[in-house]
């Protein structure tokens, strides 16, 4: 997912990741900056990253991990995956049918 790089020298995704766990609760990207003391588009920037791999949401411009907790979120990143593997085996095995393989 490319979620937790090198290229992020103080580590302000995680430290974003583990504040969203352990709040427990919605919070805004300025609640977030202000806790963490990091600029608000920093913030913005890794929620971005953090809701594309299906790990955060926001509703109502405050963010929260997907599920109660960090299994719950897998589990349900997990059967999104698989979802998606599945329609893609579709396509292949339709092309391959297509095209005499």
């Amino acid at each position: 997912m490319g979620l937790f790089t090198q290229r992020d020298k103080d580590k302000s995704c995680f430290r974003i990741f583990l504040e969203i766990i352990k709040t427990k609760k919605p919070q805004s990207s300025d609640e977030l900056a202000y806790k963490l003391n990091l600029s608000r588009a920093t913030v913005i920037h890794h929620l971005t990253k953090l809701i594309a791999s299906g790990i955060v949401v926001v509703n109502d411009n405050k963010y929260s991990l997907r599920a109660k907790n960090l299994e719950s979120t897998l589990k349900k990143m997990k059967a999104d995956f698989l979802s998606a593997y599945e329609e893609v085996e579709e396509v292949a095995k339709e092309i391959d049918k297509k095209i005499g393989l």
